[in-house]
């Protein structure tokens, strides 16, 4: 006669068996990714060029969405600034038929000074470089990929003695990978 407990154990291995061809031998991590060179590399030129002050690759390595939102912020402070007077001086709201002495740049203007990196991206770098050091994230922080999706990735900086990492956000636009900024860094 059979012995029942050896069928079940026979009939469990090749289930087992079975089962194990048919789940992968690890779950893929987002270290696996064909883009996490094209991603690391890209956030690393970044930073770099932030060190160089290289203004023209700073602006080219940043997000659509980045680069629009700075162009804009910018016109914006640009036209309130131009709008104020010495004291004592009439505002152009006050004499609307008086042109300003200065007029501020429109935003199409502002994008192609940020493009060659002419006075207003030189100011505009300058005063973010004075908060923000590009060490901190090249030299002080681990590097590490997070998330990688078809178009979007993110990339873990943990500062030396942090707790928690900062998430940088990039974003695959036109075949190449870019720097989410004001994705990563703006208040929503």
């Amino acid at each position: 006669m059979r012995n029942p407990i050896r069928g079940l154990c026979y009939v469990s291995l090749a289930g087992f068996l079975v089962l194990s061809m048919c789940l992968p031998a690890r779950a893929a991590s987002p270290e696996d990714h064909p883009s996490v060179p094209a991603i690391l590399d890209r956030a690393e030129s970044l930073f770099q060029s932030m060190k160089a002050r290289d203004y023209p690759a700073i602006f080219a390595a940043l997000s659509a969405k980045s680069r629009e939102t700075i162009v804009a912020e910018t016109a914006s402070a640009l036209a309130a600034i131009s709008k104020q007077a010495p004291p004592g001086k009439p505002t152009a709201a006050d004499a609307p038929s008086t042109p300003a002495k200065n007029p501020a740049p429109d935003p199409d203007a502002v994008r192609a000074d940020f493009v060659v990196g002419g006075p207003i991206a030189r100011d505009y770098w300058d005063a973010f470089l004075r908060r923000f050091d590009p060490d901190a994230a090249l030299e002080h922080s681990r590097w590490e990929i997070g998330s990688v999706g078809k178009d979007q990735a993110e990339i873990l900086l943990t500062h030396h003695g942090a707790e928690h990492p900062a998430t940088l956000r990039m974003v695959l636009e036109d075949g190449e990978w870019k720097v989410g900024l004001v994705e990563t860094f703006w208040s929503r």
